[in-house]
């Protein structure tokens, strides 16, 4: 479990990285089909918070590929050709993360003229800030937007699922490496198994809502519930990968159950010692 922590702690700082910029910096407020939305978080610029919260999304994905590798290197790929090309593919990955959505950033358009696209391009106007925030409109067109999620969502997705069917076939399937103890097997059976599921939620809540903003967009579909509804879910990652990862890894739970143990009286043991005669009295009997 030691060998994995520092990654468990990396994945963990881009999931704090990716809610203080949505649930406190940034706080969009989207209106979609439009590309467009406000910024009502503690500094307004939604520009640069669009730009931080897709790019943090893209390295919390990352950071679970590099998870999966590191437990298929540690355990079955130390001998393979993989241990030549790994290092050079996990920072590649990690410079591909602020470049994935570099491109829509660089072709922001003039906003006069984008609110006034925007506003007409929505069937209902839905209610405004009422705090003279502006509307920043990060595309009048779906293309560039739509090919930047669908790579930055692609390699981060391929990389995991990749990574996480090696895992699941050489504990299952596969013949174990010979050094390889039972316990050994069995413990990175529980801690593979604690990894799916706490990666299950960050499917759930990344790829739904990202793939949601393209088809809202793509079909011109506006329901502002709708709207507020991807902005929640990926505002309740972080607090869900924290109670997941403390549920399903032990060594987290124990800790975070500890102080409650303070206030829980344990049953008393009881010890019971046979008695053995010794010796001497053997003789005097």
């Amino acid at each position: 479990m030691s060998s994995v922590r520092i990654y468990l702690l990396n994945l963990h700082c881009w999931c704090v990285a990716l809610d203080l910029v949505i649930s406190f910096f940034g706080i969009p407020y989207l209106i979609y089909p439009a590309i467009a939305g406000y910024g009502l978080g503690f500094i307004e610029s939604p520009g640069l918070f669009f730009y931080l919260g897709v790019t943090f999304i893209a390295g919390t994905s990352t950071s679970m590929f590099v998870l999966f590798e590191n437990r298929y290197f540690t355990i079955f790929g130390q001998t393979s050709y993989w241990k030549y090309f790994r290092k050079y593919v996990v920072v590649v990955s990690y410079i591909l993360v602020p470049l994935y959505f570099l491109p829509p950033q660089l072709y922001i358009p003039e906003q006069t003229k984008a609110r006034e696209v925007a506003l007409a391009s929505l069937p209902c106007i839905p209610e405004l800030p009422s705090d003279n925030r502006q509307l920043f409109v990060q595309a009048t067109e779906l293309t560039l937007i739509a090919v930047s999620i669908v790579i930055g969502e692609g390699v981060p997705t391929i990389q995991c699922g990749t990574f996480f069917f090696l895992n699941c076939f050489y504990l299952v399937l596969a013949k174990k490496p010979s050094g390889l103890s039972k316990k050994t097997v069995h413990m990175q059976h529980k801690l593979v198994i604690a990894l799916i599921i706490q990666s299950s939620i960050t499917i759930v809540l990344f790829l739904v809502p990202v793939n949601s903003v393209i088809l809202f967009v793509f079909f011109q579909h506006q329901n502002q519930f709708h709207n507020n509804f991807i902005v929640f879910a990926l505002a309740i990652h972080g607090i869900s990968s924290t109670i997941i990862m403390v549920l399903a890894h032990k060594p987290y739970r124990d800790f975070a159950m500890y102080p409650l143990s303070c206030f829980i009286k344990k049953p008393k043991k009881v010890s019971v010692m046979p008695s053995v005669p010794s010796f001497r009295s053997t003789l005097e009997f």
